[in-house]
């Protein structure tokens, strides 16, 4: 992995709100190596389009799907998805306090991937960092 590899703690709270490429609150995020380069895989939900009446008219179960450049965090493709289960149901840490417990650090472990699933039936966040020393990839539920 290349160090001109972005660190999600130092972008990803500016990332929500400022980028075509997020709808509405990061449900994931995955580092992939893609096409002969890196790229962060970022899911979402979608907020939708407000009628007349300003309520969405999204799905509970809407989302979006981008994936970025993991150097300049561009967004390089966009679709919709539908969310899982876990995804669509909210978890009681949000994404930027799950990132900052990840402990992620310079220079390691790195956040490799943080992935909303259901534990002992709640939404929880799923953080995998890679230790850049051993080359370990270490999962870990919060």
């Amino acid at each position: 992995m290349p160090t001109t590899v972005r660190w999600p703690t130092d972008w990803i709270d500016s990332l929500s709100g400022e980028s075509e490429a997020v709808g509405g609150p990061i449900v994931g995020l995955r580092l992939e190596y893609a096409a002969q380069h890196w790229v962060w895989r970022i899911r979402s939900t979608d907020p939708g389009r407000a009628d007349l009446l300003g309520e969405s008219n999204a799905e509970p179960t809407s989302g979006v799907e981008a994936f970025i450049d993991a150097t300049d965090l561009s967004l390089e493709r966009g679709h919709q998805v539908t969310l899982t289960k876990a995804e669509a149901t909210e978890a009681d840490t949000s994404y930027y306090d799950a990132v900052q417990a990840s402990g992620e650090e310079l220079p390691s472990p790195r956040l490799v991937e943080l992935k909303r699933v259901i534990d002992d039936r709640r939404s929880t966040w799923r953080v995998t960092t890679y230790d850049t020393e051993d080359g370990d990839l270490i999962p870990r539920t919060l």
